[in-house]
């Protein structure tokens, strides 16, 4: 079972927005990840988003003009056995 919830930091410890729905007791592993500007890319404007420097990264290349025929060859070759 994975359970996300919002909190924020307030000297130095982490403060829930709620109550945890866990056991009293429950050892948990936590993740931080940082909302806001200085954290996910779901914060970015979608110009941002755009102008980041993966899109277009492949336009050259001329085996991918066709993505959709490159990813169905690709998945054909996963099927396969590797030869000797």
């Amino acid at each position: 079972m994975s359970v996300v919830v919002h909190g924020r930091v307030r000297s130095g410890s982490l403060e829930l927005a709620d109550p945890l729905p866990l056991p009293e007791g429950t050892e948990v592993l936590v993740s931080i990840d940082p909302v806001g500007r200085a954290g996910a890319a779901a914060a970015m404007s979608d110009e941002e988003f755009l102008g980041q420097g993966f899109f277009g990264m492949w336009a050259d290349r001329e085996d991918m003009q066709d993505s959709v025929a490159w990813v169905r060859e690709a998945r054909e070759a996963w099927g396969q056995r590797a030869q000797r």
